[in-house]
């Protein structure tokens, strides 16, 4: 098959349409057209035109993955979803993951700290931080060696007390209705039964 012709796409930065001889076009990227020495009046088989396709997506999906990055952080898990919600197929997605991950543009080690060192900061428990960092599909052993750290620095009940202290200043820890509705407030956060036990017979002890 032979190129006709070369185009740059105006509208997309850094891509060129390419045009052969039987009627078929690809847009691909300027990386893709350096590496396979694309260049009018060139003949490329078949094969090749389906190398330089499938080289293309790879270009194309670390690419994008770079722009998802750019502006915020991803799981690798979360990344790789958003690659094949834009198109791209699994296999594809995944290796531009691990390109990406290979750069330490993506870790999820990082990631997970940071997320639930904010997590925690906004008051959620332990069983909160560990369904958003599932969610988020972080190794169950990474999960757990992070909610240790979070407890060296703060234990669960301690951070009862902080919030209790802050967001329920006239706790008194005597009426049974207001022991039901905070308990059920740090429940839902994702504390255990004996931590807020503890911190509720420690703060009303103080008061």
């Amino acid at each position: 098959m032979n190129i006709e012709k070369i185009e740059k796409i105006k509208s997309k930065k850094d891509m060129f349409k390419v045009f052969l001889e039987n009627g078929k076009s690809l847009a691909v990227f300027a990386d893709s057209i350096v590496k396979f020495g694309i260049k009018t009046g060139c003949d490329i088989s078949e094969n090749e035109f389906k190398e330089l396709a499938y080289y293309d997506k790879s270009v194309g999906a670390v690419s994008y993955a770079l722009a998802l990055v750019s502006k915020r952080s991803y799981s690798s898990k979360n990344l790789q979803v958003k690659l094949i919600q834009k198109g791209c197929e699994p296999e594809t997605a995944a290796k531009a993951v691990k390109k990406l991950e290979e750069l330490n543009y993506v870790n999820d080690k990082k990631f997970a700290k940071v997320y639930a060192a904010y997590l925690s900061q906004k008051g959620e428990g332990e069983f909160v931080i560990k369904a958003e960092l599932e969610k988020q599909g972080i190794e169950k052993s990474l999960i757990n060696d992070i909610l240790e750290t979070i407890k060296a620095d703060i234990e669960p009940y301690e951070q009862i007390i902080k919030i209790l202290k802050t967001k329920f200043k006239k706790f008194s820890g005597k009426d049974k209705n207001e022991i039901r509705r905070t308990a059920s407030f740090f429940l839902r956060r994702g504390f255990s039964s004996q931590d807020i036990v503890k911190a509720f017979r420690l703060c009303s002890r103080s008061r």
